[in-house]
């Protein structure tokens, strides 16, 4: 045989060899990086492995500078608005909310696949770490803080150029899109009008959200592939929009955008009846579910 020439390797020996990977990585243990061509590339990802690959990630998140962190979360809501302006001009044409709300997860994917900061992701990333030891308590809390201030920010341009835009300055029309976006803050801000178990069901809409939407990178690395990656984060992502669920991020677009439409939300119903309590929601969500039950269950 000519030292070029590559014995052939039978579909028995394929399926073996792909057993062994399988076992191997389900033990937690690491599996030998594929090579070009070969067959017994698996795309899955084990959720022990899962764990480990998160807390690196929130490993390398606790050592940005705070100058990173400001520009990948202001960067991040745009992408997050772009879906949610997408999914409002669907239902001002007649799609059913719950449709519309289907095709929100291409912003989440394109935030992600950018490697920008979102608030909600890291409530559920960055306590993983911790609990493995890797990073101190400041260090999470710091990250939240900067990535909440950026993605806010981010926020309030994105709506304010929208606007802007769309209205000509606010000499033209409002268009059909920002009318179904002023009337999504209103409903949003109707929390108001239960008093404080309307306050309470705000945060128990945050967790219903994000013990999904924290999800996101978490299913990231269940696959290796980037179709993988894009199947699964759609599925947390879609269910919680078409829900109607309350995402802190998303929010900080919808109200100012909603207000500068003519939207009947004062900027302190905004934050005393949504954004705050929904914050809360969504930490709790990802810290509880997620950062501490799933994430310990797979670590212990």
């Amino acid at each position: 045989m000519k030292e070029s020439e590559q014995p052939s390797i039978s579909p028995i020996e394929q399926a073996i060899q792909s057993s062994v990977v399988v076992e191997t990585m389900s033990a937690g243990g690491s599996a030998i990086p594929p090579k070009a061509g070969d067959s017994t590339f698996i795309d899955s990802v084990p959720p022990l492995q899962m764990g480990r690959d998160l807390v690196e990630d929130a490993v390398k998140k606790s050592k940005f500078n705070v100058s990173q962190i400001l520009v990948r979360g202001f960067l991040c809501t745009p992408f997050l608005a772009y879906a949610t302006a997408l999914s409002a001009l669907l239902v001002s044409q007649g799609w059913p909310t719950a449709a519309a709300g289907l095709l929100f997860p291409v912003g989440y994917i394109m935030l992600a696949i950018l490697g920008l900061e979102m608030a909600t992701g890291s409530f559920s990333v960055m306590p993983m770490a911790l609990l493995a030891g890797r990073i101190k308590l400041l260090s999470v809390i710091s990250n939240w803080t900067w990535t909440f201030i950026a993605n806010l920010v981010g926020g309030i341009f994105f709506a304010w150029l929208l606007w802007f835009a769309l209205t000509k300055g606010g000499a033209g029309e409002i268009p059909g899109v920002l009318t179904t976006l002023a009337k999504l803050a209103e409903k949003k801000a109707s929390y108001s009008e239960y008093g404080m178990t309307g306050w309470f069901a705000a945060i128990g809409m945050g967790v219903l959200c994000n013990w999904l939407v924290s999800l996101g990178p978490v299913f990231a690395k269940a696959s290796r592939s980037v179709p993988g990656k894009v199947m699964l984060i759609w599925l947390p992502i879609a269910t919680f929009f078409a829900l109607g669920f309350e995402h802190a991020v998303v929010n900080m677009f919808v109200f100012p955008v909603g207000i500068l439409s003519g939207a009947d939300v004062t900027i302190s119903q905004w934050w005393l009846w949504n954004q705050i309590p929904v914050t809360i929601g969504n930490i709790l969500g990802a810290v509880v579910f997620n950062s501490v039950l799933w994430y310990r269950t797979h670590s212990a």
